[in-house]
């Protein structure tokens, strides 16, 4: 197996070959954990090395009843692994979205508008899916991207999320009755915690560099999160856990 399948594992770095297999990788002892849960592995590797506790070794000898995963060496595997510090241990897991539909289920919706770092998308995506809050992407990095995957500890298993395209969504959020709600770099918008999000709402964050797209900013209300010091805006996943932490605390 080893050849071909570690063929497939470096390809899938690349978001044109995810899409086309339909798989991304899972790395690591925490990752592989979780997707032994709640996930559908295909195969995977492991190394010698990787064995150094019970732990570990249990986790193998689990995957090993559920999958294909084969040992290989030290060597082998640093040619696939995306980490600086391989762990040792990686799954290629099948690629799970929810539908549109069901996301508009939820109450509260995130909405990830041209968000391109994937260290940002991953945190988001965290942050969202702890607070059971549906996820939408749009124009954003690819959310099973490795990078997406690690920063999102585990919430990509989990997390009841769709890419969709913004026309899509805009006609989704008027069809289900939700409000939208954009943040922005305004002061002339509204404050954050004094906004209403106890009714269903659709919170958009845009990308680092340019904000919403013209198209949702003129569908939206605006909030914005006041600040005293000389900082003239907030990373975007520290503003979403900021804003989705006041949108759950009215609901509770």
């Amino acid at each position: 197996m080893s050849n071909s399948k570690i063929k497939l594992v470096r390809k899938l770095s690349m978001k044109k070959y995810r899409e086309e297999f339909g798989l991304f990788v899972a790395e690591g002892l925490r990752l592989c954990e979780m997707a032994l849960t709640c996930a559908e592995i295909e195969f995977g590797f492991y190394t010698e090395s990787f064995l150094k506790s019970a732990r570990q070794v249990e986790l193998v000898s689990k995957l090993e009843k559920v999958t294909t995963l084969e040992k290989i060496s030290d060597a082998e595997f640093s040619k696939i692994t995306d980490t600086e510090t391989p762990q040792g241990i990686l799954l290629a897991v099948r690629q799970r979205l929810s539908a549109p539909e069901k996301v508009a289920e939820k109450n509260l919706i995130i909405v990830l508008d041209g968000v391109k770092d994937p260290g940002n998308v991953g945190t988001i995506l965290r942050t969202a899916e702890a607070f059971d809050c549906g996820i939408i992407l749009i124009d954003s990095a690819d959310i099973f991207n490795p990078k997406v995957v690690r920063s999102s500890m585990g919430a990509i298993f989990s997390a009841t999320s769709a890419k969709m395209s913004c026309e899509n969504f805009l006609a989704l959020m008027k069809s289900d009755g939700f409000e939208i709600t954009a943040a922005v770099l305004d002061d002339t918008a509204e404050k954050y915690f004094c906004h209403d999000f106890t009714k269903k709402s659709a919170i958009v964050f845009g990308s680092e560099a340019d904000g919403v797209s013209t198209e949702i900013f003129n569908a939206s209300k605006k909030i914005f999160i006041p600040m005293r010091g000389t900082a003239e805006s907030l990373n975007v996943a520290t503003a979403a856990g900021i804003i989705i932490s006041e949108a759950v605390r009215q609901n509770f």
